[in-house]
């Protein structure tokens, strides 16, 4: 009897250890600043013991800049000035940095920049600590300087009557992909669509949308293709532009990022693509997958120049609530509008 018991007691012990070393809090040793290339600054946030992920970490975005809460961390030495380094290129973009230790193991990070920042300009990742570098575990934020461009070319063209395919995905009894609190893949896409309709309309161009409800193009339950064919039988003959709206999936939560796609050998598909995926970047923020060549059904039997854009991963919680966002769905729906207007601005393709 008294085997048994000391048996559990030492269980229950080893649990209660484990238990404490789960629960350490992370402490920060440095936050760096500085230009990681023209239009992007990077914000570094080490610290150690603790491990920290998305659950961890959320962000608030304000006029007086961004604010980062980390759950279960302790400021350590980047609560005094000598902790925080903004090189010389961040200084004209960062006002300052401050750290404070709001309640038990929890910490604030308030950025305050000189300009205008929204959740779409940044981008929050992490790093584990590399030893061979001798670098501490990393919270990486991204945050994109938004730099003056030609507004003509992008917002001020007219679009001279063209016709402009938008396809959102999905629909009706397919929902396509599920974001982890249930946003829809499907819902996401028409909502962008939707909107991308409304400033292309005002841009002058005519608007054909493959759908603007939630149903099945074709019927449901008819194959793929069918379904698919469908979408591109909506295109009228003298169609400019076809562009599918997307949102990716993976099974692991922390796949992210947006990327467009051309078929293979299509040269004006391609420049679409570019575009369309230079403007998501700028408006989006999201990290860049690049632009990709695939024979996707819309693309390969569209008569027109196509592209089919994933805005972003519906399975990765945090890009999940911006795909939901009303605001963000404005930001994505201007970068098409960006994108359409710079094809026919540039490089005299009508």
């Amino acid at each position: 009897m008294l085997k048994k018991f000391l048996t559990c007691f030492s269980l229950l012990f080893v649990l209660a250890l484990a238990s404490t070393a789960q629960a350490k809090p992370a402490e920060l040793t440095g936050i760096n600043a500085y230009d990681l290339d023209r239009e992007t600054v990077r914000i570094e946030i080490s610290y150690r013991d603790g491990r920290l992920d998305t659950s961890d970490v959320s962000s608030e975005f304000s006029a007086a800049g961004m604010k980062l809460d980390l759950d279960n961390a302790l400021p350590g030495r980047v609560s005094r000035v000598s902790g925080i380094q903004i090189q010389s290129g961040a200084k004209s973009f960062i006002e300052k940095i401050s750290v404070n230790e709001t309640a038990k193991r929890h910490t604030s990070i308030r950025i305050n920049f000189k300009s205008a920042v929204s959740s779409g300009d940044a981008t929050i990742d992490f790093e584990p600590a590399n030893r061979a570098e001798k670098k501490d575990a990393r919270i990486i934020v991204d945050v994109k300087k938004s730099p003056a461009r030609d507004e003509r070319s992008t917002e001020d063209f007219s679009g001279n009557g063209r016709i402009i395919v938008l396809d959102p995905g999905h629909g009706g009894s397919d929902a396509g992909a599920i974001g982890p609190t249930g946003v829809t893949e499907k819902s996401v896409a028409l909502a962008v669509s939707l909107k991308a309709q409304r400033l292309l309309d005002a841009a002058g161009y005519q608007v054909v949308m493959t759908r603007t409800t939630d149903v099945d193009v074709a019927a449901p339950g008819v194959p793929d293709s069918t379904e698919l064919q469908a979408r591109v039988d909506k295109a009228p003959p003298n169609a400019a532009l076809f562009i599918s709206v997307h949102c990716n999936a993976f099974s692991n939560g922390k796949a992210n990022g947006m990327e467009t796609y051309h078929a293979p050998t299509a040269v004006k598909g391609a420049r679409l693509a570019r575009l369309l995926n230079e403007e998501l970047e700028r408006l989006g923020g999201l990290s860049n997958r690049g632009v990709k060549a695939a024979r996707f059904y819309v693309m390969t039997h569209s008569k027109c120049p196509a592209s089919l854009i994933e805005l972003g991963f519906i399975t990765n919680p945090r890009e999940e609530k911006l795909l939901a966002s009303e605001d963000y769905q404005q930001k994505l729906a201007q970068a098409i509008t960006n994108a359409v207007n710079r094809y026919f601005n540039q490089g005299g393709f009508d």
